[in-house]
């Protein structure tokens, strides 16, 4: 089924996610919209900026279960002014990062997720008088819900983008890194900024506990089982550390972080080295437990895990670097966090020399041990 939604702000649902739940969301439809920007750039100032989104989203979820979307790609079109602003900066190339926002409904809440981390990919600047494409891509969040309802997803109205330009040897222009704020442009009758629809059905399912409210900064220590190729299920100590503001405003934006660092015990370790591994990394989601008024989510964050040396013996530290989207909500309340079930790693060990070891890309799902007071903090609203 091909579905017509959302936008570039689509790509606030880039974080990606997984860990072990019920049963997912089924029959996977296409999601495909073209929509105008106004973007202010550097000379030129607001330029109309048209993109064309592309992204799968499932027709029906269950509750307890987990909604998966695919990869989001973008590609925008920049015109003829901002590409003779770039060349007469001796302009050769761009690159850089994104940020977007999302809008939910889900029974009878609204909240605004504006995810980090999506790539806007490295781009040959063509000569004065042309266009110029840019894609710009990333993974997307899955959801869980506990009760039946619908989730309805839109493009938020902002996105913004970090351009970092270069000339043809490589050192930067006089621009430097561009930072680049768009929002949706006003239109009569206005774009239609909707995604989909996602019907869940089912019983209710109880959501996990969004424990206590840690002071400020947080940084705890939480346990979780995790499984590894060779070696089965292991204890994973995961120190989580991060700041949750305490308050926020209405319709404002408010920013959370967090990381974790995962010790990955001398029996994993021993597993890689046995494998020829000199180092290894790869990316994580880490599921958040959500619960804003009386309604609770989750929502899968993913992160990077840069490479590490894999030790002669002993313990290795895996660090996780955790885009964390900001929230908006529309209506006061409170919103508790916590940390979620699961967490699962996907990496890949690599020889001293760079290439693969024989175990590949692999995956370490984890849940979290029972018993463990998960709460990361929580933002009262008004």
């Amino acid at each position: 089924m091909r579905r017509s939604a959302a936008v570039v702000a689509v790509a606030a649902l880039a974080a990606g996610a997984f860990v072990s739940s019920a049963q997912a969301a089924t029959t996977l439809g296409e999601v495909t919209k073209d929509l105008t920007y106004r973007c202010a750039f550097p000379l030129v100032g607001q330029q109309d900026v048209s993109a064309t989104v592309k992204i799968t989203i499932p027709d029906a979820g269950t509750t307890g279960g987990r909604i998966v979307n695919s990869d989001l790609r973008i590609t925008a079109t920049l015109n003829a002014n901002i590409v003779n602003a770039l060349r007469s900066f001796q302009t050769a190339t761009t690159e850089g990062t994104a940020t977007a926002d999302v809008d939910a409904a889900y029974d009878s809440k609204n909240m605004t997720i504006g995810i980090p981390g999506l790539k806007v990919a490295k781009q040959t600047v063509p000569p004065q008088g042309q266009t110029m494409p840019v894609d710009i891509s990333g993974p997307t969040p899955s959801l869980i819900v506990y009760k039946a309802g619908t989730v309805s997803l839109a493009a938020g109205a902002v996105f913004n983008a970090k351009v970092d330009t270069r000339k043809a040897d490589g050192t930067p222009t006089a621009l430097g890194i561009l930072n680049v704020p768009c929002t949706v442009k006003v239109t009569t009758p206005p774009q239609d900024r909707s995604l989909a629809s996602v019907p869940v059905t089912g019983s209710d399912v109880a959501p996990p506990s969004t424990g206590t409210t840690p002071s400020q900064p947080f940084d705890k220590t939480l346990t979780y089982s995790c499984t590894f190729p060779e070696v089965g299920a292991v204890n994973v100590s995961g120190r989580v550390q991060g700041t949750i503001p305490a308050t926020g405003t209405v319709n404002t934006r408010v920013q959370p972080t967090a990381t974790i660092a995962a010790t990955l015990p001398s029996s994993v370790v021993d597993a890689l080295r046995n494998h020829s591994a000199a180092t290894v990394g790869g990316k994580a989601v880490a599921d958040v437990t959500n619960a804003y008024n009386g309604t609770s989510i989750a929502i899968g964050i993913p992160g990077t895990v840069p490479s590490a040396s894999v030790p002669a013996s002993g313990e290795l530290t895996a660090n996780i670097a955790l885009n964390v989207p900001s929230v908006t909500v529309g209506a006061a309340g409170t919103l508790a966090l916590g940390a979620g079930p699961g967490l699962i790693g996907t990496y890949t060990p690599l020889k001293a020399d760079g290439t693969p070891t024989d175990l590949g890309t692999f995956d370490a799902p984890c849940t979290l041990n029972p018993g463990q007071d998960p709460g990361l903090g929580s933002i009262v609203f008004s």
